[in-house]
C-alpha cells in the first residue's frame, strides 16, 4: 500500500482526466463538423455553366449543307423562342425539301412552306421566307467557307451560350439527308447573346 503522501487522490485524478476526456471530445467532433462545412460549401457553389432550355429566350435552328469544296450553305430560323417553337415544322419542311444539286439544272432547289412567301432579297442570300405576323425570317445563306466548328461557335454565341470544341461537335447535330447532300441540322437555346457577323449566316 502506497503511502497517503504518495498515493493520488480520487480528486486529482478527476482534474487530470476530464481535461483530457474533454480534448478528445472536441478534437474527434472538430473533423467531421469541418468537412461538413466544406461539404455544404460545395454543394451551395453554382457551376459556371451555360443556360439550360428552361432558362432560354432565344432559339436557334440551323443547317449547314456542304457543297463539296469546303464551303456550305446555310439554313438558319432564330429570334424569340416562344416563335421559333411554334414554327419548327415549317422550318424542317423547308431544310427537307432543299436539293443539292437542284432541280432543272439549279445549283440549289427547295420549296416555300405553305403560309410563308418569299420576302425582299438580302446581301448573301440566296432567299429569305416571310411569314408577316411577327414571325422572325427563315432563310438559306449564299455558300460561305469556315470549318463547321467556327460556324457552329458563331450561332452559339447568338444565344448566349459558350464556345465549344471540336470534340462537342458530333452531340450538336443531327444528320438530315437531302436528296443525295447530307445536311448538318442544329438547335440552340439559350439566354440571348451577340448576332451574327453581318453576312446573313
Amino acid at each position: 500500500m502506497l503511502p497517503n503522501a504518495c498515493r493520488p487522490s480520487r480528486r486529482g485524478w478527476f482534474v487530470f482526466v476530464l481535461p483530457c476526456l474533454f480534448a478528445l471530445g472536441c478534437g474527434g467532433s472538430d473533423e467531421p463538423t469541418r468537412r461538413s462545412k466544406e461539404a455544404k460549401t460545395d454543394e451551395t457553389k453554382k457551376p459556371d455553366e451555360p443556360k439550360t432550355p428552361s432558362d432560354a429566350k432565344v432559339r436557334l435552328l440551323g443547317a449547314l449543307i456542304p457543297v463539296g469544296d469546303g464551303t456550305n450553305y446555310f439554313v438558319k430560323f432564330v429570334g424569340p423562342i416562344e416563335k421559333i417553337d411554334a414554327n419548327e415544322k415549317d422550318f424542317d419542311a423547308f431544310l427537307n425539301s432543299i436539293r443539292v444539286p437542284g432541280e432543272g439544272g439549279k445549283p440549289i432547289s427547295w420549296t416555300v412552306p405553305a403560309g410563308w412567301k418569299e420576302g425582299p432579297a438580302r446581301q448573301m442570300r440566296i432567299i429569305t421566307l416571310q411569314k408577316g405576323d411577327g414571325t422572325p425570317d427563315l432563310y438559306l445563306s449564299d455558300p460561305f467557307g469556315g470549318t463547321p466548328l467556327m460556324n457552329v461557335n458563331r450561332w452559339i454565341g447568338e444565344v448566349g451560350l459558350k464556345p465549344v470544341t471540336e470534340a462537342d461537335l458530333p452531340g450538336l447535330s443531327k444528320e438530315v439527308t437531302l436528296g443525295a447532300a447530307k445536311a448538318a441540322r442544329v438547335d440552340f437555346r439559350g439566354p440571348g447573346g451577340k448576332s451574327g457577323m453581318g453576312m446573313g449566316k
